[in-house]
This record gives structure tokens, sequence and C-alpha cells, in this order.
């Protein structure tokens, strides 16, 4: 018979490649019978035999052994069919999926043996278990998340939305299911929409996005972040869009808060400043007429200076036109224009400012001490620069100690960013725990100095900080001084 082997070998062959086994048991004797597949499935050698007990041993899984013999009893007392997934414990301790089918046979009311198929079907378990954990949190996310998400139809009708869609349009979510896109879309964005959407239809985008408006249930605008997404199907083809919305309203607000907030700053900044331009203008008037007036007095009247409220007087004009000078410095490092910026040698102006306190320097028999790039740039204003370097050295000179000869070290060093300049000396020093907090400040002196007026520094970190620049020091009393100054490149 070549052709029933025939078919006995393509039985074979098919039971191997899905991994279908079969098997029966014979009630009358308890013994069970398995196809070599399913002997295979268990992972035993081909000679193996085990009664319905060894065989339900297989089963360590609680829930699985539990209904493979709930199934078989029903089988066995009622003539129920069974097809149950389970898990099984191999031969070799290894876990897998089965699939089992069992059929009773009855004669004359009573059963005699209930067979069937035994497959194989762990891969296939498992992908579905990923599959279905996979599908569960997407729609935890989607029933979930903050932001607002829908599925549409290609006209725009809603087929599914979520929480987070219903609570930034204020509609619930029966009531956005009987609306379109366009029943909530600002007037003004819906053509933007519209278009978007065309190119999705059309396979010209893979997504859109845009920037929108809403309007609310309430009739208020709702401000987002919309982007849209084509869903396709086998052949690549568009079937549905799908859409998220990021509420930026709160954002927006803010934004508007913020910007009225530095509009307001700007204006009362602008205020200030023509102010300080008044007040510095006007005072520098009449400070001048003063000092002329008092002049003209000594002229005409010398014989007042003689009285001791004169040279008081005189002082006191003296102070106020000083005054007003450092005032009309201050408003001129405010008002410094971007456009004054240059890419400046900063070796070249240190070479400059030594070169003008030569005269001092040689006087005082200052050493200098330079490691500076001669090819180093900095971005700053002339004049600012000029300033902050005079300032820096005549100030060690000024302050210098009279028990050791002054030594002044320039240094520079180089990060991504800025340019470090550090003006480092062995003069007086200042105690920082005392005066940290004023060393920068109008007016503040920290030695009995005859030309201590308190502006030079508060003058040079108004024009380092109006560079972008920062300034520090660290001091320490009859040590010294150094100033860290950080130049934009």
């Amino acid at each position: 018979m070549p052709y029933l082997q025939d078919y006995k070998n393509l039985l074979q062959k098919t039971a191997i490649h899905t991994k279908m086994g079969s098997w029966e048991l014979n009630i009358a004797n308890n013994t069970v019978y398995w196809s070599d597949v399913t002997k295979k499935i268990h992972e035993v050698d081909q000679n193996y035999t085990c009664d319905v007990n060894e065989a339900i041993n297989f089963y360590k899984d609680p829930y699985s052994r539990e209904l493979i013999t709930h199934s078989l009893n029903e089988a066995i007392e009622k003539k129920i069919n069974f097809d149950v997934k389970l898990k099984i414990t191999t031969a070799t301790n290894k876990t897998k999926w089965v699939r089992a089918i069992g059929i009773p046979v009855f004669e004359k009311d009573k059963c005699t043996s209930v067979y069937g198929l035994f497959q194989d079907i762990d891969d296939t378990e498992i992908k579905q278990q990923e599959l279905d954990k996979q599908i569960q949190i997407t729609n935890d996310i989607f029933l979930n998340t903050s932001i607002g998400i829908v599925i549409c139809e290609l006209d725009g009708k809603i087929i599914k939305v979520n929480k987070g869609l219903a609570k930034t349009l204020g509609y619930t979510i029966s009531e956005l299911k009987n609306l379109t896109f366009k029943d909530f879309t600002h007037p003004d964005d819906l053509q933007t929409s519209i278009k978007g959407m065309q190119k999705l239809i059309l396979g010209e985008v893979k997504s859109f996005s845009t920037e929108k408006r809403y309007i609310k249930k309430n009739g208020e605008t709702a401000y987002a972040f919309l982007v849209l997404s084509s869903i396709l199907d086998r052949n690549k083809q568009p079937i549905q869009l799908l859409g998220q919305v990021i509420d930026l309203t709160d954002q927006y607000k803010s934004k508007q808060e913020l910007t009225s907030y530095l509009n307001i700053t700007k204006d009362q900044n602008q205020r200030l400043l023509n102010f300080a331009h008044i007040v510095s203008h006007n005072l520098k008037s009449h400070s001048g007429n003063l000092k002329m007036l008092l002049e003209l007095i000594n002229i005409e009247y010398p014989e007042l200076n003689e009285n001791e409220l004169i040279p008081l007087f005189s002082q006191a004009v003296d102070s106020l036109s000083d005054t007003v000078k450092h005032l009309n410095e201050v408003v001129m490092v405010h008002t410094s224009d971007k456009k004054s910026f240059q890419s400046l040698n900063l070796y070249k102006y240190i070479s400059k400012t030594i070169e003008s306190l030569s005269a001092l320097i040689k006087l005082e028999d200052v050493g200098m001490h330079l490691e500076v790039d001669m090819n180093l740039n900095i971005k700053a204003i002339p004049a600012y620069l000029e300033s902050v370097l005079l300032n820096l050295l005549s100030n060690a000179i000024k302050y210098k100690s009279p028990n050791r000869k002054l030594i002044i070290q320039i240094l520079t060093f180089i990060d991504d960013e800025f340019v470090t300049l550090q003006v480092i000396d062995n003069g007086l020093g200042i105690d920082l725990n005392k005066h940290r907090s004023k060393i920068f400040g109008m007016y503040k002196t920290f030695h009995n100095h005859k030309e201590s007026r308190g502006i030079g520094l508060f003058i040079t970190k108004n024009q380092i900080e109006a560079m972008g620049g920062s300034i520090d020091v660290q001091s320490e009393v009859n040590k010294g001084s150094k100033f860290i100054i950080k130049f934009k490149k």
C-alpha cells in the first residue's frame, strides 16, 4: 500500500512541523498513549510510558493542574469536549505553554476513552502575552495620560478620544464622539489643520504638527500643540488619523503675563534712565553755576576768603561736582550700545595702561610681571576696558604695603567662553570677612588714603558687567589681593 504509506509520512511531517501530537487515555486500564511528537513536547524518550496520574504530574503550575483535571472529569462524566491552554513542566524541568484538545468516547453511556491533540504553543503564547501586555499599556496610556489623544476618520469624525482631550476642551467623551475636529477648532486655524490633514492623506508627509487654538465648550480659547499622523492599512494606505494634543493654555497665559511684566519693567527702566539723565544733567548745570558763583565772590569780595565758612562752602561745591561726575559715569555705563563692542587685543591694552602709569610705577619702584598671550582678543568696549585696567592697576599701586616692594602680576587664562584676567598684588589687602558684601559698593572705602573715594571698584564692576563679564576678589590683610575678571572671548 504505497499510497497509504505516503499519506502516513505526510501526516507525520505535518505533525512535526506544527508541533502537534496526539494522545489517548484508556479508562479501563488507566493507561495513556502519547504519539512521538507528544513525547517530544514533554521531552521524554520514545520508550516512555505512563498512567494518567504520572501524566498529570507534568502540570506543576497549580492553575494548569486544576484545569486539566477538571477538563478530564467533565469529559468523562458529562461528555464535554475541551480545548485548553496549559503550562507543563517537561522532564528536563523546562516550562512551556501547550494546547490540549480532548474528545470523550462513550459506549452505552459509559466513557471508555478520551483522545485528542497536544500542541506546543510556547512561542506563540509568549508572543501573544507580550502583545496583550503592550495593548494593555497602550490602552492605559490612551485612557489616563494628560495629553489629549484622538482617533478620527479621514473626514475628521471622531471615533475614539481620551480623558485628556475631554478635559482640555471641557466636553465629555460621549459629547466629543458626536463631533468632528471642525466643531471645536478656532475658525482662524481651521484651514491650516485641513491642509495638514490633506498632506497626510495624500502621503506627502508622515506627520503634521502645529500650534493651534481650540474653542472650549464654555466658549473660552484653549492653546495647544497638535501632532497628527496617519494610521495605515496593510497596503500602506491611510485609513484613520491619530492626533496628540498638548494643552499649552497655562504656558500661554504665563507667557502673556511675563511679556506684560517685561514691558512694564522695560518702561520703568527707561523712565528711570531718563530720570537719571535729567538729574545728572541738571545737577551738573547747578554745580557748575555754584562753582562759578563762588569764583566770582572770591574775585569781587576777596576779604571773604578769611571767613572760615567760605573754604567749607568751596569743599562742598567740589564734592557736589565729584558726585555729579560719578553719577554721569554710572549713567553712561548703563546706556552703553552693543554696537560699541569690538574685538580688542588684551595684551595691547594692558601694555598701554602700564605705559600711561609708567611714571608712577617708576616712582613707587613697582615690579611688574606679565604672563599674557600677545594674540589674545576679547569682546569689549574700548573706553571701558581702558578704565577697568587703569582702576585695577592704580588701586594696586595706591594701596601698596609700606613694608615691602610692590609686585603686581597680570595673568590670563582661557576656557570655552571666557578669557580670565587676574591682577595680583602683595599690598595691604582687604578683610573680606568684614567687607565682602560692600567691596564693590558705591562710596565704600577700606583704607585711610587721601585719594580714596570709593567709586573706582563700583564703576569697574558696572563696566565689566555691561560688557557681559564678571569680577570677583580674593584678599587677605597684609598679604595682598587677587582680582579675577572674566571677559567674553
